[in-house]
Parts: C-alpha cells; sequence; structure tokens
C-alpha cells in the first residue's frame, strides 16, 4: 500500500505509526508542517509554516504531492490543522485520527474553531480514536453520526520491558510529564510534601520540561523539598524506559480532560510500576483501580497522598499491582497487536474502495 500521513513529524507518536506501518512493507510519506529529523525509510516532507493555525493555506502544496505519490489512503493525525488540510485536499479514502487535544480543548475556542474540527470529522471516510471515551467525544461534536474505530496507542513490550523491584528500600515516586497546568503537577508536590511528614524513605522525579518548570521549582524551594525533589528535565523517548525503571511509584496528577488516554501509564504499567492516576478522561480505562493502580479525585493533594500512602507502605501491593498492570497491558496494549489492527483496517478500505 501507499499510505500518506498529514502529521506532527516532530512527535514521537507520529513516528511511531509510520515506522511500524513501514515496517509491514507499506510505502510511506508523511507531510508534516513541523520539522523533525529524517525518518529511515520514510518520504518526509516538511512544507514550512510559521503559524500551524494558518496551515489551511498550504493545502494547494499537499495537493501536488498527492498527485506525485497517488496513495492509495491519505490518512491525517490530529483534528485541527493536519485534520482540516487533509479534508480541504479533496482525497479519498480520507482517514482521520483524534488525538485529544483536538477534540476537548480546541473547539471550545470559538464556533470557528468547533467548525473546522467538525470539517475535518464529517469529511474522513474512516475515524479512529485512541480510546473509547476519546470516541465517545469525537461523535459527540457531530451528533454521534460516525462510526470510530478504537485503535488504542500501545507500547513496545520489549523496550518497556518488565523490571523487577522486590529489593527496593527507599520508594522512589516519579512521573513523566509536560510541565503545564492541565497535568497537575503542584498536587504532585503537595502531595508530595503531605507525604514527606511522616516518611524520610522517599523521592520524588519529575522527567520532563515546560512553561511551569519555575514556578514548579520555587513550590519545591518554600517546601524545603530541595534535596528529596529532582527535576530532570526534557528525555528523548527513547529513554524514558531508563527513569521508571529507577520508580517504585508511578503518578499522573492530570486535572484536564485532555489526558485522553495515558500513553504514560501504559508504559509505567509494562514496566510493572503500580499507578496513582486522576480519575478523570482515559486514564480509568487503563489504570484498573484496585488492581493495577489506584485512581483518585483530580485537584486533591490529600487524596493523591493517601493513594501514594496505601503503596509506600506495602511492598507487597507495589509489586502485585506492578505484575498485574503488566499483564494488563500485554493483553490490551501491545503496541504490535495495535499497528495490526490499524494496517487491517487500511486493507479493509482498499477492499472497500476498489
Amino acid at each position: 500500500m501507499r499510505i500518506m500521513y498529514i502529521g506532527m513529524a516532530n512527535s514521537a507518536h507520529t513516528r511511531r505509526w509510520v515506522e511500524n506501518i513501514r515496517d509491514r512493507g507499506n510505502e510511506i510519506m508523511l507531510v508534516s508542517f513541523y520539522n523533525s529529523p529524517d525518518i529511515t525509510g520514510i518520504d518526509l516532507r516538511y512544507i514550512p509554516c510559521r503559524n500551524k493555525n494558518l496551515a489551511v493555506l498550504k493545502t494547494n502544496q499537499v495537493k501536488k504531492l498527492i498527485g506525485k505519490f497517488k496513495p492509495d489512503i491519505l490518512h491525517a493525525h490530529y483534528a485541527t490543522s493536519c485534520g482540516l488540510v487533509g479534508a480541504l485536499t479533496g482525497f479519498h479514502p480520507y482517514v482521520l485520527s483524534t488525538w485529544g487535544d483536538d477534540i476537548f480543548e480546541f473547539p471550545k475556542k470559538s464556533p470557528i474553531h468547533r467548525w473546522v474540527v467538525r470539517k475535518a470529522i464529517l469529511s474522513a471516510d474512516y475515524l479512529t480514536a485512541t480510546s473509547n471515551m476519546l470516541e465517545r467525544e469525537t461523535n459527540r461534536l457531530v451528533n454521534n453520526s460516525r462510526k470510530i474505530e478504537v485503535i488504542p496507542f500501545g507500547v513496545d513490550l520489549e523496550h518497556f520491558g518488565y523490571h523487577d523491584r522486590s529489593d527496593c528500600t527507599d520508594v522512589h515516586i516519579g512521573t513523566v510529564r509536560n510541565l503545564r497546568p492541565k497535568y497537575g503537577l503542584q498536587f504532585l508536590i503537595e502531595a508530595f510534601s503531605i507525604l514527606r511528614k511522616s516518611y524520610k524513605n522517599i523521592k520524588l522525579s519529575i522527567v520532563g520540561d515546560g512553561f511551569l518548570r519555575p514556578e514548579l521549582e520555587v513550590q519545591v524551594i518554600k517546601l524545603g523539598m530541595a534535596d528529596d525533589v529532582t527535576f530532570h528535565g526534557p528525555v528523548p523517548n527513547e529513554q524514558v524506559v531508563n527513569y521508571m525503571k529507577k520508580f517504585d511509584i508511578f503518578a499522573i496528577p492530570s486535572v484536564g480532560q485532555g489526558e485522553t488516554f495515558g500513553v504514560a501509564a501504559v508504559e509505567a504499567m509494562a514496566t510493572g510500576l503500580p499507578v496513582v492516576a486522576s480519575n478523570i478522561g482515559g486514564l480509568p480505562e487503563v489504570v484498573d483501580n484496585g488492581t493495577t493502580g489506584l485512581l483518585v479525585n483530580p485537584g486533591s493533594a490529600e487524596d493523591l497522598a493517601g493513594a501514594l500512602e496505601s503503596y509506600i507502605t506495602s511492598s507487597d501491593t507495589r509489586l502485585e499491582h506492578g505484575l498485574k498492570g503488566r499483564e494488563r497491558v500485554e493483553k490490551l496494549y501491545d503496541w504490535q497487536e495495535n499497528t495490526d489492527k490499524m494496517n487491517r483496517l487500511y486493507e479493509k478500505i482498499l477492499d472497500e474502495n476498489k
């Protein structure tokens, strides 16, 4: 098959999709408005666009690439700029994958933003979403008029292998997040300060970067925890697992509905980590409460501290829930099986459009 993608080439998620579909013998072109290093075996075409909200002005350039590449399928990832451009090319069959913020946040900005997303959704011949709750929200925007295939964004089970933590003494709490308000990291820091009053054998690591970092660092200093909380900064996706192996508990204190799937939760569970996560968005689909982790009220440092404490005080529970998490990921979120499902969708599309 010849598949043209319109997506963010600077996103690790986009790159993984195209690489794995390439590995199934398909010929791939990736059109991106975001500059990025080359991807082996992928025809990557960068179309400069300073203002991504005006990517629609690049539609004719995309149409020319379609004429040259002659794809069997056009697939856009993200329903805003990429999705609208895909819709306006007029090419069919057209697949659109929604991601999260494009559905939960973008349409709320104005009637025009809502129109953009609806246009992209309604123009697609086939739709995919990474979770059931994202499928429902995507359909809600178009009055439940579309069939949407749910294809999770799984993990490489070999890369994110199970790690034995049975011999740990100190308890290391960790998270991998973009430091933005919707991820609620201020509540994690506050929860850690509550726990630190009773437990001196705990550490907190925050992996990631973002504009809130200076504010969060000041919060840590004011609470007198500079020696126990480490900000590791941005880390390449392929190195995330090395940090997860050092953790004993994984925390996802999100407060925004844009957390539609929880890739970080799946990655953490794959390594055998119990996950404490907010009961919000798509996280309850991933984290089996009381079996692979614990769900807490979003925005509550007290609830977060209570859930973390239950793992701090019981290594047996940590190990049991971590093992169950690994089993759950193997069953539901094996990246190879998820990619196979996408490839089967492509084969179905070709059969239906002969």
